[in-house]
C-alpha cells in the first residue's frame, strides 16, 4: 500500500518509531550517545586491548588514561612488546564486530540504541584504520612499537599502511551503506540528515576525547599525538559519509530511524562526561 508524501504514519512500537519524513533529530541525544561511543572505543583501545594483552603476557600496566597505557618493557621479550602494541587496534576491530552482530541479531531497538551500535561500529573500524594508515610511518604510536626489530622495517611500514587503507575504506563503506535507514526517502533531506548526524558525532566526540586527553599527567605531547590523532584523525572519514549518500537513493518511505530526544542517552552522556574528566583524564590508579 502506498502513501502520498504529506501523510504520515501514526503506527508506533515499543522499540521502534516509526516518523514522517519530516521528524527532526535530535542534536542533545546525539551529542550525548557520541560522547559514550567515544569514551568506549577509548576504554576498549587502551584497557581491554593494551591493557588486558599486558596483564595476559605477565606484565603490570601503572596507569591507564584516556590516552595512554604506562608498561615498563624494560628487558621485556619483544613478542610481548608487539602483542600489548597491537592488541589495541584488535579490540576495536572486536568491538565491531561485535556492534555489527547485535544490529543484526537484535531485530527491534530504539532509534538512539541503533544509531548507537552504528556509530561504535562505525569509529571502532576506523580508529584502527587510522592508526595503520598514518602512523605507521610517522614514528610514533602503536605500529612504530611493532615494527621495532623487525628485519625489512620498510616492507612492514608499506603493508601496514595498505592494511589500514583496506580497513579505513571497509569502515567508510559500512558507514555509508548502514546510515540509510536513518535518512528516509525525501531526496531533499537525506543528505542534511547524514551530515547532521555524522558531523556531530565527529566534533563533540572528537572535541570530548582531545579535551580529556590534556589532563594526561604524563606528557602534553600525548594529546597531540594519541587523543588528538586517534579522534579528530582516526574519525575523519565520518566527514566523508554525509557527502557519499546518494541523495537519489531513497529508503523506506513508511518506516526510517530518526534519534529523537531520549533522557537515557542524554544522562549516559552525562556519566561519560565524569568518565572522561575525572578518571580516564588524569588516569588510574592516581
Amino acid at each position: 500500500m502506498e502513501f502520498s508524501p504529506m501523510q504520515e504514519q501514526p503506527v508506533r512500537t515499543d522499540t521502534e518509531q516509526v516518523l514522517a519524513p519530516t521528524a527532526r533529530i535530535d542534536l542533545i541525544t546525539v551529542a550525548a550517545i557520541a560522547i559514550v561511543a567515544y569514551l568506549l572505543g577509548v576504554v576498549v583501545h587502551e584497557a581491554l586491548g593494551h591493557g588486558l594483552a599486558a596483564l595476559l603476557v605477565g606484565l603490570h600496566p601503572t596507569r591507564v588514561t584516556s590516552v595512554d597505557l604506562e608498561v615498563d618493557f624494560t628487558h621485556i621479550d619483544a613478542w610481548k612488546v608487539r602483542a600489548v602494541a597491537a592488541a589495541g587496534c584488535v579490540a576495536n576491530l572486536i568491538t565491531a564486530l561485535i556492534g555489527l552482530t547485535l544490529q543484526r541479531i537484535i531485530p527491534k531497538m530504539s532509534p538512539g540504541t541503533r544509531y548507537f551500535l552504528w556509530l561504535l561500529t562505525t569509529i571502532n573500524l576506523l580508529i584502527p584504520g587510522g592508526y595503520l594508515m598514518v602512523l605507521t610511518f610517522a614514528g610514533i604510536g602503536d605500529w612504530n612499537d611493532f615494527i621495532q626489530g623487525l628485519p625489512n622495517p620498510i616492507i612492514w611500514k608499506i603493508g601496514f599502511t595498505l592494511l589500514g587503507i583496506l580497513i579505513s575504506l571497509l569502515g567508510l563503506r559500512y558507514g555509508v551503506r548502514s546510515i540509510r535507514p536513518f535518512l528516509g526517502a525525501d531526496p531533499s533531506q537525506r543528505r542534511t540528515r547524514a551530515q547532521t548526524l555524522t558531523l556531530i558525532s565527529y566534533f563533540v566526540g572528537s572535541l570530548t576525547n582531545t579535551l580529556a586527553g590534556a589532563l594526561n599527567p604524563t606528557s602534553p605531547l600525548l594529546i597531540l599525538i594519541s587523543a588528538a590523532a586517534s579522534s579528530f584523525g582516526g574519525t575523519a572519514f565520518l566527514l566523508w559519509i554525509g557527502g557519499l549518500v546518494n541523495k537519489t537513493q531513497a529508503g523506506n518511505a513508511e518506516v526510517f530511524i530518526t534519534p529523537t530526544r531520549d533522557w537515557i542517552w542524554i544522562a549516559l552522556g552525562g556519566v561519560a562526561l565524569i568518565v572522561y574528566f575525572f578518571i580516564l583524564g588524569p588516569g588510574l590508579p592516581r
